[in-house]
């Protein structure tokens, strides 16, 4: 084969694994499985952020085997990947999985569109970069809930273990000390745009403090530019490219199976605890059916989506549910789908000044520049990460103008503090200097400069849920976000629109920005308007009109968490702190699903940490 790294993806089942009868039963005895099919001692299924580190680093040791099976294909031809600005042009292709959710009666009853990695790396694949921490309660939160073990304490050297950060000349209040150096995954500060830099200090004109790094045990409170993974040669840093290059993809005790669904769990139910022996594969729903063997374990590292799928498919559920799909019930564990925890977002759009924004880059000829730039250099706005600046603020926080209806005690002091500690956050402000309408996919009229504010409500109490639709594994679940059921959620998210604005006016901006002489205060659904609220006074926009847009127009950012939470009563968890889920033996979940409660922030640091760690927990049981 020539070099040793030459090695690459397998796609063909027969290579790494065994055909069999699609009438063969799921079950029987651990050694003749073992026996029967192609055998490795770890099976990790879904190569996404958690899924890439665990084979990268069981596979360090040569005489472990390991198979990774991801359902799309790999990385390195998607163009777009690499491209940090150009992430969203990867929506809605074979390298995402397209779910939709079920209509969502507290949203105009929307089906809200959730963009998911269906590649190698994946959705650190096609997302957007943010790197973040997030607040040090959160996990402390964790440990509370159950999962001993996964405080901040115990999760901030593995933060430090991942990063390998390079510092910038314009940020020299972040200090290399407190910041991962020698890790695999790279970060840094990417392009920003002069009106993200003037966002940061509007927001400090209107309260917000300044703060130069999020990532550290101070928290996130402050506004801020943001560190992204994106690499020095100005690439998107993935989970892919960190954790599986070439030297790694080489190594000849890993295989990695792309297009390729893992369709259930196989399990040994000789004994009186059920024990994971391995998976069935299969290319799709007319083709055959393989089988692997797991010596070890089996790992499930899916996504908060596919993870209880896969989980209910192999008999692993509401046992009420199962049945009704005629699923033979392995283990009666009803958490399993539930504690669906998401973050929602609302994009403000301003009219900005020409020359100010990003929004000629989705023009092909007139971005050809700067993707040249780009090809040449690594340099450039192709490097931007779209959300350049953020601010993190407490919606009780009776210091920052959040309205200006009433006084500012009296309207803070009806939304209820859902943080997980008196420095942590429960709203985000993500600054972006363009329009970013529906994903990315919708374009604001032709010449257009646009400057987008984008509130994010970070701590909400509304809980949604996984479900199956059938019994059969080629079948998208449904997605019951069940978003906006609890009041307070809209109330936070019209507390952080009323501060987009106010932002907006603050002096550092006004110059930036083509704010109308006379603000508008109606919101016409029927007539679409991309700059409402953008051109509303938040003086007099009324809260009826303000919470009917949110509903029309708030949109994922991709943050769904806690489908196999971590606990200890399996009643309301699926996994205990080992990641061994309950009542199962050699089978793991690892991924943002066992995620007990939802961060104040960006998930994808939390994932590979919360992954890195995993493989302690995994060497050491």
């Amino acid at each position: 084969m020539g070099s040793s790294y030459s090695k690459t993806y397998v796609s063909d089942p027969t290579v790494f694994a065994t055909k069999v009868d699609v009438d063969a039963s799921a079950t029987q005895k651990k050694e003749d499985a073992l026996k029967e099919y192609t055998s490795y001692d770890y099976i990790i299924i879904g190569a996404g952020a958690a899924g890439c580190v665990l084979a990268s680093r069981l596979s360090e040791d040569p005489n472990v085997t390991v198979l990774l099976i991801e359902a799309g294909g790999g990385h390195e031809a998607q163009l777009f990947s690499r491209i940090p600005i150009a992430f969203s042009k990867i929506f809605r292709t074979a390298a995402d999985w397209t779910y939709f959710t079920t209509p969502q009666s507290n949203m105009s009853n929307r089906s809200l569109y959730w963009p998911r990695g269906k590649m190698v790396g994946g959705s650190t694949s096609i997302n957007a970069m943010m790197y973040q921490h997030c607040s040090p309660s959160d996990f402390d939160e964790w440990a509370k809930l159950g999962a001993k073990g996964w405080g901040y304490k115990d999760m901030a050297p593995f933060f430090r273990k991942t990063e390998k950060f390079t510092p910038h000349v314009l940020y020299p209040d972040v200090k290399p000390e407190e910041r991962g150096d020698s890790g695999l995954w790279q970060t840094t500060y990417s392009h920003c745009m002069p009106i993200c830099t003037k966002f940061i200090e509007a927001a400090k004109e209107v309260g917000v403090p300044y703060n130069p790094d999020i990532n550290t045990p101070r928290g996130s409170l402050g506004v801020t530019k943001f560190v992204t993974f994106i690499d020095t040669k100005g690439q998107r840093s993935s989970a892919a490219t960190a954790y599986l290059p070439p030297s790694v993809i080489g190594r000849p005790n890993l295989t990695i199976a792309i297009e390729t669904i893992t369709t259930k769990v196989l399990f040994d139910l000789i004994s009186s605890t059920p024990r994971a022996i391995g998976v069935e594969l299969s290319k799709n729903e007319i083709s055959a059916r393989f089988r692997a063997s797991a010596r070890r374990e089996v790992i499930i590292s899916a996504g908060a989506v596919n993870t209880p799928q896969l989980l209910n498919l192999s008999g692993i559920g509401a046992k009420e549910d199962l049945k009704r799909f005629g699923i033979a019930v392995v283990q009666d564990l009803p958490a399993v789908g539930k504690n669906l925890f998401d973050h929602l977002a609302c994009a403000v759009t301003f009219r900005a000044k020409a020359g100010t924004s990003l929004d000629y880059m989705a023009h092909p000829i007139k971005s050809l520049f700067a993707v040249v730039q780009w090809l040449v250099a690594g340099t450039g706005p192709a490097t931007s990460n779209v959300g350049e600046a953020a601010l993190f603020v407490r919606g009780t926080d009776t210091s920052i103008p959040l309205t200006s209806k009433g006084s500012v005690e009296e309207t803070s002091s009806k939304v209820i503090d859902t943080t997980s500690g008196t420095d942590a956050p429960d709203l985000e402000l993500i600054c972006a200097p363009m329009a970013f309408l529906d994903h990315g996919l919708k374009q604001p009229p032709p010449g257009s400069n646009c400057l987008t504010i984008a509130p994010t409500h970070l701590r909400p109490l509304s809980v949604g849920n996984i479900t199956l639709a059938n019994a059969s594994p080629f079948q998208k679940p449904l997605i019951d976000a069940n978003y906006f059921a609890d009041p307070n959620d809209i109330e936070v998210m019209a507390l952080g629109v009323r501060l987009a604005l106010r932002i907006a006016r603050a002096s550092s901006l006004q110059p930036m920005l083509s704010l109308p002489s006379t603000s508008k205060t109606a919101y016409d659904s029927q007539n679409d308007d991309i700059f409402w609220p953008g051109d509303a006074d938040p003086d007099t926009i009324p809260d009826a009109e303000l919470e009917k847009w949110i509903r029309d127009h708030a949109e994922t950012l991709y943050h769904p968490i806690g489908t196999a939470r971590i606990g200890t009563d399996e009643q309301t968890s699926v996994v205990g702190p080992d990641l061994k889920v309950h009542g199962v033996d050699g089978l793991r979940v690892v991924d943002a699903s066992v995620f007990p409660s939802q961060i104040s922030g960006h998930p994808t640091a939390t994932v590979i940490s919360v992954a890195e760690k995993a493989v302690e927990v995994i060497l050491k049981t």
